[in-house]
C-alpha cells in the first residue's frame, strides 16, 4: 500500500511538471572568427608525421563562413593509434 501511495504521488508530480509554461533556454551558435585553418602543406606534413610513427591521422574540421558560404576548414591533424584486428 505504501508503494502504491508513493507511485501515485510521483506520477502526479511528474504530470504537473510536463505542462509547465517555462520557456526552453535559447541556444545559438557561436562562431570563433579567429580560428585559423591549416594550409595544404601543413596538413600533408601532419599526416606524414602520423604515418612515420605508425599511427593513423585524424583530421579535425571546422565550418567557417567564407565569402557568404559555409565551407569545411581543416583546423588540426592529430595522431591516434591504429586499429588492430
Amino acid at each position: 500500500m505504501r508503494m502504491l501511495t508513493l507511485l501515485i504521488i510521483c506520477s502526479i508530480y511528474g504530470c504537473s511538471t510536463l505542462g509547465s509554461s517555462e520557456e526552453p533556454p535559447n541556444s545559438r551558435l557561436l562562431v570563433d572568427k579567429e580560428v585559423r585553418g591549416l594550409s595544404r602543406n601543413e596538413v600533408i606534413v601532419g599526416i606524414n608525421e602520423c604515418e612515420v610513427n605508425k599511427t593513423r591521422a585524424v583530421v579535425i574540421i571546422a565550418k567557417q563562413k567564407i565569402s557568404g558560404r559555409i565551407t569545411d576548414v581543416v583546423t588540426d591533424v592529430t595522431c591516434m593509434p591504429r586499429y588492430q584486428y
